[in-house]
């Protein structure tokens, strides 16, 4: 996840860090009349944030890509046309609105940890039903990488082996948890 992670960070510092480029990206946006009229900031201290801005990025692809066309900076775009590494964003951006998912109902007002408890287990076994459906092509629950046209077997592989570690991620860092609940 790191290369995209640098990848979409790096994209959108381009886009925000300078004044004159920034403005006229959102004047770009404008005139296109997008739904969206900037692209979101990544900060290192809260994780969660790259799950929107990815969201935002995702949300605003074609048009990063025609406003950088226009300004023929054809470097600053290029991963957006190439399908492995949208594959691979797509892939963590589904991913990671699953998990914000999981935090705001983790973060609902008058959760006791038991009602906590029963989010983990519920994503858990809904990341081992994920891994399960990408092994057999099934991309129901990953909208963004559905819509890529032809994901490659390995990489569906790669994915599937990804939530497997994730999965086994949450059971080791919540085994205390398991443990006081047999």
């Amino acid at each position: 996840m790191k290369p995209v992670l640098d990848a979409v960070v790096k994209l959108v510092n381009t886009i925000r860090s300078r004044g004159l480029t920034h403005r006229q990206f959102r004047d770009f946006l404008q005139s296109v009349q997008s739904e969206y009229s900037d692209v979101l900031y990544y900060t290192k201290v809260r994780w969660l944030s790259a799950g929107c801005v990815f969201e935002r990025v995702w949300q605003l692809k074609d048009d990063i890509v025609s406003f950088f066309h226009d300004k023929q900076c054809s470097a600053e775009y290029e991963m957006l046309e190439d399908t492995e590494w949208l594959s691979d964003f797509a892939f963590f951006t589904d991913l990671l609105c699953h998990m914000n998912n999981l935090n705001v109902k983790m973060q609902g007002k008058n959760q006791f940890i038991d009602d906590i408890w029963a989010h983990l287990k519920a994503f858990k076994l809904k990341l081992n039903l994920f891994a399960g459906q990408l092994a057999k092509n099934d991309l129901s629950h990953f909208s963004k990488l559905n819509s890529i046209p032809s994901v490659n077997e390995e990489k569906l592989k790669n994915y599937e082996d990804g939530l497997k570690k994730l999965h086994f991620e949450f059971e080791r860092r919540f085994q205390d948890f398991s443990a006081i609940q047999t």
